[in-house]
């Protein structure tokens, strides 16, 4: 089975993230690696009693969105990117 469409494809936009929105994503990473660390079960990373209160975790999505809505504001189009990516990938084909 093919997944080859005879749509014509369309050229990648690119978008430009400063240092610091890419050590936010970084850290964000960092921070759900460690939830999931935090959360899975039979992991002993916190005692059998221990109970997720719904305001910490209503507190942490609500982190996480306003982190990731930095992030996304931060990062620009760059039209140069995007010429040198489709210039890099016209010499691949």
């Amino acid at each position: 089975m093919s997944l080859a469409t005879a749509a014509p494809q369309r050229a990648p936009t690119v978008y430009a993230l400063p240092e610091s929105a890419h050590i936010e994503l970084v850290q964000m990473r960092n921070h759900l690696q460690l939830m999931a660390q935090l959360t899975e079960l039979g992991s002993g990373a916190i005692g059998p009693d221990a109970r997720l209160r719904p305001e910490a975790l209503g507190w942490w999505f609500s982190r996480l969105q306003r982190d990731i809505d930095a992030v996304i504001s931060a990062s620009s189009f760059c039209i140069e990117l995007a010429n040198a990516h489709a210039a890099s990938c016209s010499h691949d084909t």
